[in-house]
């Protein structure tokens, strides 16, 4: 099976992105950087409360290998294949949320999976990873959140399994930890309504 490119199937102008973060940042050049790009994704529709993304932005910094720009521009990404799922469940009509799950799981986020890792250091928690998944996909009207609660949970949920020193591949579990309640509420959402 030939590997899509998500970088050109959810395509993102980061000329033009970064054109706006810089705006931002002269405009708020008193404030420290990941303030300034907190405001900056607040201005792309990610997130309804700045302070919660500093709070995501703040903890995962030591978690990735590229910037930190880079990072936001991945939630606007991630928002972009949110956008196109939701498109996908209202098409697919599923007779029950199990196999949505399963198929968007399948479908979506399996190559996402593939194409975020890349961007996180390798000694991240699996845990860490889906409450980052959590956070990038959470719906914008539920989108207040408390970053340490969402960790707590997936910590005590998706464990980090090694087999002597190699780290196993948990991703489904992770994945389904994550996004199942999420796809399970857009798949409600999106049935028709029977009068």
């Amino acid at each position: 099976m030939e590997e899509i490119n998500l970088e050109q199937v959810y395509k993102i102008d980061k000329v033009r992105l970064h054109g706006y973060y810089e705006r931002i940042k002269n405009q708020y050049s008193d404030l420290d950087p990941l303030q300034i790009i907190a405001k900056f994704l607040n201005t792309q529709s990610i997130g309804e409360y700045v302070n919660d993304i500093f709070s995501v932005l703040n903890y995962y910094k030591a978690k990735i290998k590229k910037s930190i720009l880079d990072f936001a521009f991945e939630w606007i990404r991630a928002q972009k294949i949110r956008f196109e799922y939701k498109k996908y469940l209202i098409r697919a009509q599923f007779p029950n949320y199990e196999l949505a799950v399963d198929e968007c799981i399948h479908r979506f986020f399996l190559k996402y999976d593939r194409y975020i890792r890349k961007l996180l250091k390798d000694d991240i928690k699996e845990y860490e990873i889906s409450a980052l998944y959590e956070m990038f996909f959470i719906p914008f009207d539920t989108m207040k959140f408390n970053i340490t609660s969402i960790l707590n949970k997936n910590k005590s949920k998706v464990p980090t399994i090694y087999r002597e020193t190699k780290r196993l591949d948990t991703k489904i579990m992770t994945l389904r930890s994550a996004l199942s309640e999420i796809i399970r509420n857009d798949y409600e959402s999106t049935k028709p309504v029977h009068i």
